[in-house]
């Protein structure tokens, strides 16, 4: 793989079954790792959003999850959805213990159930309800559950802040953001048709389905990328991000 600048934000660029063998290794070399997803929106809030700069300073690894973000890049996209799916597949072959965190307690508890059905050594299925002065709480549970990969369903920025916080304490491998794919998992929700993930449209379809909701990822962040990035717009991280561990 090879490490990209974009406007001031280090993108690990590669094909998609690289990442997953380099995320699997970090499972298995033990942690803290923690892999962040970027789109286009979550490079803007970058721009205004010191806390969330520094969790994505610190990551081990962040890849080009949307289509924007990655034809800036270069680099085939690599979203988080599909990275933690593939990471579920090789789990209970390599005997991982798994852990999740975040959407609603029914969510949860839905997604943790398909997943024992397939294999998958879930150890803990925590909902995301719970406030920031919780979050110790929360960390402890994974923590007691010795869980090796950690998949957090909890939005960003609370997802990338969590895991720079708690990662040391939380033990596991490997800790990732999902955003929204637990509601996927459980049927709750749609994800886009396979035409409109090839052609770069996902947002666009999901924007449709939620207009007001999905306004600012779908079409509010993309937008300003495209217009940060004609202006040369730098992101102001306070130092490089480490070299890949």
């Amino acid at each position: 793989m090879r490490r990209v600048d974009l406007g001031g934000c280090a993108i690990d660029a590669g094909a998609f079954d690289e990442l997953v063998e380099r995320l699997a290794a970090d499972v298995e070399a033990g942690g803290p790792h923690h892999h962040v997803s970027m789109n286009a929106a979550k490079w803007v809030a970058l721009l205004h959003d010191e806390s969330l700069r520094e969790a994505v300073r610190e990551a081990t690894s962040v890849g080009a999850d949307g289509a924007p973000v990655a034809r800036a890049v270069r680099s085939p996209r690599v979203p988080g959805i599909e990275l933690a799916e593939a990471l579920l597949r090789l789990a209970p072959e390599r005997g991982w213990r798994v852990a999740l965190v975040g959407a609603r307690p029914d969510v949860v508890t839905s997604v943790a159930t398909l997943l024992r059905e397939r294999g998958v050594d879930v150890v803990l299925a925590r909902d995301g309800m719970f406030a920031e002065d919780e979050e110790r709480a929360a960390a402890a549970q994974v923590a007691e559950s010795r869980a090796q990969l950690v998949l957090l369903a909890l939005g960003t920025p609370k997802a990338e802040l969590f895991a720079r916080r708690w990662g040391p304490a939380m033990g596991a491998g490997l800790v990732m953001g999902v955003g929204g794919s637990f509601d996927v998992w459980s049927g709750r929700e749609r994800r886009a048709p396979a035409w409109a993930l090839a052609s770069g449209l996902e947002g666009a379809w999901r924007w449709l389905g939620a207009p007001r909701a999905r306004f600012g990822r779908a079409v509010l962040g993309p937008a300003l990328f495209l217009l940060h990035r004609a202006r040369g717009t730098r992101i102001p991280f306070s130092a490089d991000r480490p070299p890949p561990r």
